[in-house]
């Protein structure tokens, strides 16, 4: 069988895409997932006032390379002429496929200022806000929301459906509700019944992992895509795995995980400098999830503060894991 293509503006791309996770989704991760293939990827989530106040780290996770495409970039922010200018400082880098707005992170952080997920209990000033960023730029903007706020508040399919009449090009769902956080089973019906209520794209997101999963959420919903979040951790290949299956064709993995190890930390390196070996604990931890020893390994690479020693232990476990 042969997967239909998402089509969001003139964009058009394999229906399995990677989510935006803070702290994830950086660029040395992104050029980790493009070795395996070219899907569409979606940078951290941006703070659109610290992006328009030209605070220097946010500018450089806004900035995307040449070859770091097709990318979308998210921002969060609650005020319209601020995202409105953030995203105008997107559009003129001249890299961005879409700019999305986060209308569904849960940390407390954010919705305390009225943010993410925050945004789902004001309809009104969402609305706003997508509408002054779709008269500011030509590039789509898109939304990512979830289900509501809790149980007693689901009204997705209202506001997914005012975002789309404001000017949303395509709306991301995580079928969990705010409270939920990442706990819990994403609501599958709820792809569906979005997808039922919208003419625009819809993007499912919550427990997609492998091929098989995406496969059943395209054919019991009818979604336009399938996100992969935390399917991805300690597994920057999922993306092309799953554009394979989808596609029932072969694909082989990584048969050296040491050497993927090894090349996601250079990447670290050469992005973060001397940080790196601290941002990169938690990759390797993901990346040593269920192989025997992990956890006395995982000791190990917290307690480790030289690069030399941290890629020797790299080598000496992954290796031997092989």
């Amino acid at each position: 069988m042969s997967i239909v293509p998402l089509k969001i503006g003139s964009l058009c791309v394999d229906p399995v895409i990677a989510a935006p996770m803070a702290g994830v989704t950086d660029p040395p991760m992104r050029k980790m997932i493009r070795k395996f293939g070219n899907q569409m990827i979606f940078s951290e989530m941006i703070l659109a006032a610290s992006l328009v106040h030209a605070h220097r780290q946010t500018r450089k996770m806004a900035v995307c390379e040449k070859i770091d495409r097709p990318i979308g970039v998210q921002i969060e922010g609650t005020n319209p002429d601020v995202m409105a200018q953030a995203a105008r400082i997107i559009e003129e880098s001249g890299r961005a496929a879409l700019i999305d707005i986060n209308m569904g992170c849960p940390v407390p952080k954010i919705v305390k200022s009225g943010g993410g997920a925050a945004l789902m209990n004001d309809p009104a000033l969402a609305e706003k806000i997508v509408k002054a960023m779709v008269e500011s730029v030509s590039l789509p903007v898109t939304v990512k929301c979830r289900l509501g706020w809790d149980e007693s508040s689901l009204n997705y399919l209202d506001f997914a459906k005012r975002m789309q009449d404001a000017g949303a090009k395509a709306v991301t769902l995580h079928a969990r509700t705010r409270s939920q956080f990442y706990a819990g089973k994403a609501d599958p019906d709820a792809f569906e019944k979005l997808k039922k209520t919208l003419c625009v794209p819809v993007i499912a997101n919550g427990d997609v992992r492998c091929a098989d999963e995406a496969q059943k959420i395209f054919d019991q919903c009818g979604v336009d895509a399938v996100m992969i979040g935390r399917g991805l951790l300690g597994k920057p290949w999922v993306l092309a795995e799953c554009c394979a299956g989808l596609e029932k064709n072969d694909f082989q993995k990584p048969n050296d995980l040491c050497q993927v190890v090894l090349d996601h930390f250079k990447e670290m390196e050469n992005y973060y400098g001397h940080k790196a070996i601290f941002v990169a604990r938690k990759h390797i931890a993901w990346y040593s999830s269920g192989i025997k020893g992990g956890s006395d390994f995982r000791v190990k690479v917290n307690q480790i503060t030289d690069v030399d020693e941290l890629s020797l232990l790299i080598k000496t476990f992954f290796g031997e894991a092989v």
